[in-house]
């Protein structure tokens, strides 16, 4: 949150005040809710000229099996990150989703595979207690206070080693929990499931891709008409 908050100071010193929409996307999307929240209840959305908030398949619960996602796991998590917080308890997958979006593989784009590994990181004990702990205060429902746009998949698929499958689908969460919990963000809510869209909408193949930008730029038209009003009271 801090280094969030300095860099909304920077981007109002270097603009002269502009109005900021926050982003955010899978894990980022969670944290960027959270912290959106945290500013409503701090008052500072004017203070910040935060007007706005876009989410790209938001991390708003576990995947996988129910009892994942049960109470009394949840507690152990958080028992177990008090002692063990860098323990891992998953490493890095071969190929997986990463392998539909890198040009290497099946995908069309180039990044860093250093920063963005195809099976990504080590899981550790404090990085997922953290996400669950920030995932049951959204459950509980938040007040972003202002207008937000979530886009997400409209099916999930399986993660599987070659990007073959991963194409034309959500190979990383559960779209459906994204669809469940996206009424705890706030009364402004507008939720898009794109057809065919990948976990990250705007990697995409071609056709889901231009659907999804049309939907960003069609929300951006309304958003950028609107005064901004961002609430401020506690809640």
């Amino acid at each position: 949150y801090g280094e969030l908050r300095r860099a909304l100071e920077l981007i109002s010193t270097d603009t002269g005040g502009a109005q900021v929409c926050l982003y955010g996307h899978s894990a980022g999307g969670l944290i960027a809710t959270l912290f959106t929240d945290q500013l409503r209840r701090d008052s500072k959305l004017t203070t910040h000229r935060a007007t706005g908030l876009i989410l790209n398949s938001p991390f708003f619960d576990l995947h996988g099996h129910a009892a994942l996602r049960s109470a009394p796991v949840s507690g152990a998590l958080r028992a177990l990150a008090r002692f063990r917080k860098l323990a891992v308890i998953r490493q890095p997958t071969e190929g997986g989703y990463g392998t539909s979006l890198h040009r290497d593989h099946g995908g069309e784009f180039d990044y860093n595979l250093d920063w963005k590994p195809l099976g990504g990181f080590p899981v550790t004990l404090g990085w997922i207690n953290a996400i669950r702990q920030g995932q049951l205060r959204l459950h509980r429902g938040l007040d972003v206070g202002v207008p937000n746009l979530i886009l997400r998949s409209d099916h999930t698929v399986a993660e599987t080693a070659t990007p073959v499958g991963m194409e034309r689908g959500d190979a990383v969460l559960d779209v459906t929990q994204i669809a469940r919990w996206a009424g705890c963000v706030g009364n402004r809510s507008t939720v898009v499931p794109v057809s065919d869209a990948k976990h990250d909408v705007f990697l995409s193949l071609p056709e889901p891709r231009a659907v999804a930008y049309a939907e960003l730029n069609h929300w951006l038209d309304w958003y950028l008409t609107r005064s901004p009003s961002p609430t401020t009271q506690h809640g």
